[in-house]
């Protein structure tokens, strides 16, 4: 076994070497570039037209047929029409060729070619076949001239002979040969030469009739081709053709009744044959249609050969071409004004929902409903009345139910069906008003999307037209406020809000040249959300108390949506104008400062006149203008300080309106309203606000800017919270449980980072920044852990001091005590005020470290506010002086707290400052900006800042902020930079000496900037 020797892997069994195999790679390039070369050689016979000869004697005879079929049958259209127009001319253009080749080709390649499933053989195979039917029997009658021998029933019979199955075939290619058939036999109908002679659409009609029975599942497309002929016949023809079909037992079939309308529709007192349908649409026959047409969606593929009445077969998912003649004949009528919605009311009910959708059909007759469903959707988005009539009761049931639940047998036909919706709508945005009214009404569901757990009616109300808003508000609105059960008024109220809340969503159109501005389906839906908010109807059941209260909730979600743009801003004011004033009852006084405010709030809506000074005031208007709106609306909320609000903005109206007061005045009034604003957990608040602040940027001034800062350095405790907010009488008592309590909370928010490296990128800083406040998040609650434990020793402490015991599981660390008398009443009463006293001071404890927690957030929450307005003033006044007033305060903000987002967010102000001052001056705008010595006292504040706080974050900001003052200073004049050095190398002296630390980073992105100044002086 040891010396055994292995067999080579290129060896046969006795060890002779096997011949090497070649790879399929290689077998597949030495094939396909020969062949690639072919296919290119032979296109040249698309151009060859000479007649094709009596014998294929040559090679290149034989070449040039063969390649001119196998391009007829290819699938490159271009290519199949050339061939198709080659071999046309080859065969009858001029004198033709003789009979015996345009025999042998008809025989040998054409006839047969249609029973190939190559390709696309039967589409080119045919093209070929209709032209040369048509030349030989038709106009130019070639049969009776030129090729005498072949007559229409020779070519027919020819026809039916080369593609008849033969032979122990497979059941693939005997469909094969009965579709070549079919194909053949349609080609004679195209021709439009069947109807010269009666006896050939005889001879037609028996070999469809041959093949419908011999093949049923071919039997739809055998009638298909006798409809197509329809359009060729005469009435008698058409009665002649009815009474076949009649008597070969087929009238009672989907086909059949597809066949009789077309056939009707054509002649309208056609005599049918008896016990047939007189009219298969008429309301007499609808119940007989309904169990005919029930079974169209079946494969017949098992019919019983000789059976006078059809067979049905295996189910199919192709929809029968029968309902595509029914939509198109309902079609048809409507144009000619016949009656069509009631007609067409009936046969769906009877046919459709009743047949299809009733408790008994079957899941594939439902799947076929579905289908039929999309078809007459899609093919009658059109037309008024199938919309109206096409979500019947039964299928809106079916439609509903199998939606719910994705474990439904139709669960995906009912989900295609709804799509099918959406898409119609989004093509036809004019269907946005009936579909909603069908989908809403009484055969749907007025919560439809929570019914269907779709989004249907959501998109649906996407598509909303400025000229159908109104339609639509009014149709959404009557079908909920009118609804007469109590029990679902409020569940229908809570719908309606969602409804309004996606049409605020709607975006505007975009106006077309000559088109004048329509009222937005936005703005029109926020006046609907005003009117039922506030209404003070109360002959609507819908509109509980309960209801307003909801409605009012999503009336200001969607106003915060519209202080975003200012375009949006008028349909906000003009929603809060429209308030029913009587909605909320005031006194007096409060109704006396409602009315005047509106009247301001008008008076600031109204377009001024076109001048350079109204440009500019134009901001602060409409800023004032939303401050209104949203002042007025805290007074409907019955705010507590929305009348001192009032107050406030009266002097801003003031001082705008006369400018007897100076704009530090102004601007400090409206930087307070503001403060007090964001100082509240409202969206719609915050975001006016800024929106607010935005528009009076240009007036601020160094003092209102300096009320921003100063809310920064601000302790994040309740101290803190006291002293922003003066709340002197909420807090008495909380400072007890300060000082330790503070260091537990806010211990844990932020770490030195002390670690000499370079700084990370700053578009990482707020990922950076959330990462870090998850990490402190799990490090609060850690320590709530740990402060948990320590509170419940405190507490069996104080309960084992009191009751002179301790727990079980200090047995033995506890004394003896030999003490087990029975203690007295007195003593029982004195326990018991002992114990309330410890458990009194336990909740007193609890609540002081809850409001030491919210005040904390609170202070947290409200720096955010101030360094969003920071941000947005650097933003637009980068070039204003007083900008630079902002970044030393930003700073001692990061050094100031204990939250490691507001450290971070302040970080971005600056650097936003940075990047708008880099576009301002690749704009070459103009920049108004320190004088020398300012810039330089400036640069050593920033300087001073530099080492009282380690981290990396106060390292980037402080560097940018430096980079700021020094290009700033450059910029304005290079021949400053020995003075910006000199102050460097003090700064690094000084550090130096003392021994200061600081991060490296500090000086290397001054180097970097230095050196970009060598390379490019113009880079400041």
């Amino acid at each position: 076994m040891g010396n055994k020797r292995k067999r080579g892997a290129k060896e046969s069994a006795n060890g002779v070497p096997l011949s090497q195999k070649r790879a399929k790679t290689e077998a597949k390039t030495d094939v396909s570039a020969p062949a690639k070369k072919a296919a290119v050689d032979n296109k040249k016979y698309l151009l060859d037209k000479e007649p094709f000869p009596e014998q294929l004697t040559t090679t290149q005879e034989r070449l040039r047929e063969g390649a001119l079929y196998n391009f007829l049958g290819s699938e490159d259209d271009t290519e199949r029409l050339d061939a198709a127009n080659t071999i046309i001319s080859a065969l009858l253009d001029g004198e033709g060729v003789s009979e015996s080749v345009l025999d042998r080709h008809l025989e040998k390649r054409l006839f047969r070619g249609l029973a190939s499933g190559r390709n696309a053989s039967r589409l080119g195979f045919s093209i070929v076949l209709t032209e040369i039917i048509q030349q030989l029997f038709g106009e130019k009658d070639l049969s009776s001239s030129r090729y005498r021998g072949l007559t229409f029933d020779f070519v027919l019979n020819t026809l039916m002979e080369k593609t008849k199955p033969v032979g122990n075939i497979s059941g693939q290619e005997e469909r094969d040969h009965y579709f070549g058939q079919l194909f053949g036999i349609e080609c004679f109908v195209r021709a439009n030469v069947v109807f010269q002679e009666q006896e050939r659409w005889e001879a037609i009609m028996n070999c469809l009739l041959k093949v419908a029975k011999k093949k049923v599942s071919m039997r739809s497309q055998c009638v298909w081709v006798i409809i197509q002929a329809v359009t060729q016949m005469k009435k008698k023809v058409a009665e002649q053709t009815l009474q076949k079909i009649a008597d070969a037992g087929l009238a009672k079939s989907p086909e059949a009744v597809g066949l009789w309308i077309v056939v009707l529709d054509k002649f309208r007192d056609l005599q049918v044959p008896a016990k047939t349908w007189r009219d298969p649409l008429a309301s007499k026959s609808l119940q007989d249609l309904a169990s005919v047409l029930k079974d169209s969606g079946r494969s017949e593929d098992n019919a019983v050969d000789g059976a006078p009445k059809h067979k049905q077969g295996s189910w199919s998912a192709q929809l029968h071409f029968v309902w595509d003649i029914i939509l198109a004949h309902f079609i048809k009528s409507s144009l000619k004004g016949d009656g069509t919605s009631d007609q067409f009311k009936l046969f769906w009910t009877r046919v459709v929902d009743q047949g299809f959708f009733s408790k008994g059909a079957a899941d594939v007759q439902k799947f076929s409903g579905f289908m039929i469903f999309q078809k007459f959707l899609e093919g009658g988005a059109s037309q008024p009345f199938v919309i109206d009539n096409l979500f019947s009761k039964n299928l809106m049931i079916c439609l509903m139910n199998q939606a719910a639940k994705e474990d439904r047998y139709l669960h995906r036909a009912a989900t295609k069906a709804l799509k099918a919706i959406e898409t119609v709508v989004e093509k036809n945005p004019d269907l946005v008003l009936p579909v909603l009214q069908e989908l809403l009404g009484d055969n749907g569901a007025y919560n439809f999307d929570e019914r269907t757990r779709s989004k249907t009616i959501e998109k649906i109300l996407q598509h909303t037209q400025a000229k159908h808003g109104k339609l639509v508000i009014d149709a959404i609105r009557r079908l909920v406020l009118l609804t007469p059960e109590a029990e679902h008024a409020e569940s229908h109220g809570r719908v309606y809000g969602e409804y309004l809340f996606k049409l605020t969503s709607v975006p505007s159109e975009e106006l077309q040249p000559g088109e004048t501005q329509e009222a937005s389906v936005a703005g029109q839906a926020l006046l609907e959300f005003a009117h039922s908010s506030y209404s003070s109807d109360d002959s609507l059941p819908a509109l509980t108390e309960k209801t307003k209260s909801m409605l009012r909730g999503r009336f200001m979600a969607a106003l915060s949506k519209f202080v975003k743009k200012p375009e949006d801003f008028p349909d906000f004011c003009n929603a809060i104008l429209s308030i029913d004033i009587n909605s909320v009852e005031m006194d007096e006084e409060l109704q006396s400062e409602l009315v005047e405010a509106l009247e301001k709030l008008q008076s600031l809506m109204k377009p001024p006149k076109k001048s350079k000074k109204t440009d500019e005031s134009r901001g602060p208007n409409q800023g004032l203008a939303l401050l209104y709106a949203v002042a007025i609306l805290q007074l409907y909320n019955e705010e507590p300080d929305a009348l001192e609000v009032l107050g406030d903005l009266k002097q801003c109206y003031a001082s705008l309106s006369s400018k007897q007061k100076s704009d530090a005045e102004t601007s400090s009034i409206l930087v307070e309203v503001l403060l007090s604003l964001v100082a509240r957990p409202s969206s719609l608040l915050r975001q006016s606000s800024l929106r607010v602040f935005e528009a009076f940027t240009s007036l601020m001034t160094a003092e209102s800017l300096q009320l921003l800062t100063d809310t920064l350095n601000a302790e994040e405790s309740a101290k803190g919270q006291q002293a922003l907010f003066q709340t002197e009488d909420e807090m008495e008592g909380i400072e007890e449980g300060e000082g330790s309590d503070d260091e537990d909370l806010d211990g844990s928010d932020i770490d030195s980072d002390v670690e000499f490296v370079g700084m990370a990128d700053a578009n990482g800083a707020e990922e950076e920044g959330e990462n870090e406040d998850d990490e402190n998040d799990s490090d609060d609650g850690e320590d709530e852990e740990g402060e948990d434990d320590q509170n419940l020793k405190e507490l069996d402490d104080a309960l084992a001091k009191v009751l002179q015991s301790h727990r079980l599981d200090k047995d033995k660390d506890a004394d003896s005590s030999d003490n087990d008398s029975d203690m007295s009443d007195s003593e029982m009463m004195e326990l018991d005020d002992k114990l309330t006293e410890v458990f009194k001071q336990r909740v007193k404890k609890m609540n002081k470290k809850k409001d030491n927690k919210d005040a904390k957030e609170t202070v947290i929450n409200f720096k955010h506010r101030v360094l969003d307005f920071l941000a947005i003033y650097v933003e637009k006044e980068a070039t204003n002086a007083l900008a630079f007033s902002l970044l030393v305060p930003l700073l001692q903000c990061m050094q100031a707290t204990q939250n490691k987002a507001i450290a971070s967010k302040a970080c971005e102000v600056i650097i936003s400052f940075s990047q708008a001052l880099r576009k301002v001056r690749s704009r070459k705008d103009p920049i108004g900006g320190l004088k020398k010595n300012e810039y330089l006292e400036l640069l050593q504040e920033i300087h001073a800042e530099v080492p009282k706080d380690l981290s990396h974050a106060h390292a980037k900001a402080a560097s940018t902020a430096n980079l700021i003052v020094i290009s700033s200073l450059f910029y304005q004049d290079e021949s400053s930079f020995p003075s910006i050095s000199s102050l460097y190398a003090e700064t690094v002296a000084k550090w130096v000496q003392e021994k200061t630390a600081f991060q490296h980073s500090f000086l290397a992105e001054w180097n970097s900037w230095m050196l970009s100044q060598c390379q490019s002086p113009t880079a400041g």
